[in-house]
């Protein structure tokens, strides 16, 4: 797993997801592959404006593909380009099968204007086997001289814990400061003989700092720029780490924590804080 796969589709987010991924690959060494779908309904043209083309094949794909490449990050940027005749999510999906980190701007072309996440970033959020990023146009930039600060969402499961460890290494390559959230909150106590008896919270504090202590001590920390920080948070996930995450450039969270239903592939805090965080998401999948 040496390559970074980014789809590609001539929108200003998917130039600045192929902007991410070129950056993230030069920390990583690693190499950039520019995915483009194309079928002969679904036609990607050098100028947007051109006309449906019945004589529309894989050169018109290819010659699109090179223009968006250009466009986004110059003529002389490394990156290999592939064009597959496929729906978008299952393209991205079947190239980044051995991939180390897939990228997708957070809603590309043909969307409805209000939505934050389109379909394509949507589909292949759910059902990426590798780590995943959601980028969005103005989330990209990084202003320069500043440490660079990455933020980790864990909730003391399997998941997260792995969630965690790529946030790890990602501190490392990028000399970024490092937050890890955990939140907690005081469960709902109603009924006899509960509902006229003092409740004490401290409790359930205190189990959730042991969370995150347990997680953090747990993972090899050496190499950070700084120790990382441990934050507790009471009140719900989603809305605990999109707080912290105001002005950080990387969340970091698991696809799926404890709570949820079994067979659903994404939690709804993973989900919640891919729609709304204004900065770069990182979901990492489950160990297969």
């Amino acid at each position: 797993m040496t390559h970074i796969v980014v789809g590609v589709d001539g929108s200003e987010t998917a130039g600045s997801a192929l902007q991410w991924a070129l950056r993230e690959a030069t920390l990583r060494q690693q190499s950039v592959v520019a995915v483009l779908a194309w079928g002969f309904l679904d036609q990607h043209h050098p100028i947007a404006t051109e006309p449906f083309d019945p004589s529309y094949g894989e050169a018109d794909a290819v010659a699109a593909l090179d223009a968006f490449v250009v466009q986004a990050v110059g003529a002389a940027a490394p990156v290999e380009r592939r064009v597959v005749c496929e729906l978008p999510a299952q393209a991205l999906l079947e190239v980044s099968a051995d991939a180390a980190l897939l990228v997708v701007g957070a809603r590309g072309l043909g969307g409805f204007r209000g939505l934050l996440l389109g379909s394509v970033s949507q589909q292949t959020l759910h059902h990426a086997t590798c780590p995943i990023a959601i980028v969005r146009s103005d989330g990209a930039a990084r202003s320069e001289g500043l440490m660079e600060r990455i933020v980790v969402g864990i909730d003391g499961s399997q998941t997260a814990r792995r969630a965690l460890r790529w946030a790890i290494k990602e501190a490392r390559v990028r000399g970024a400061s490092l937050e890890v959230v955990h939140s907690w909150h005081v469960p709902y106590v109603g009924g006899y003989p509960y509902a006229g008896a003092a409740f004490d919270p401290a409790p359930f504090e205190a189990a959730a700092r042991q969370t995150l202590d347990v997680a953090v001590d747990g993972e090899d920390t050496s190499g950070l720029a700084e120790p990382a920080q441990r934050l507790l948070v009471m009140g719900s996930a989603a809305q605990a780490i999109l707080e912290s995450a105001k002005g950080a450039d990387l969340v970091v969270m698991g696809s799926r924590g404890l709570g949820g239903f079994k067979g659903l592939l994404l939690g709804s805090a993973t989900h919640q804080v891919a729609q709304h965080a204004t900065c770069p998401v990182v979901i990492v999948p489950p160990e297969t």
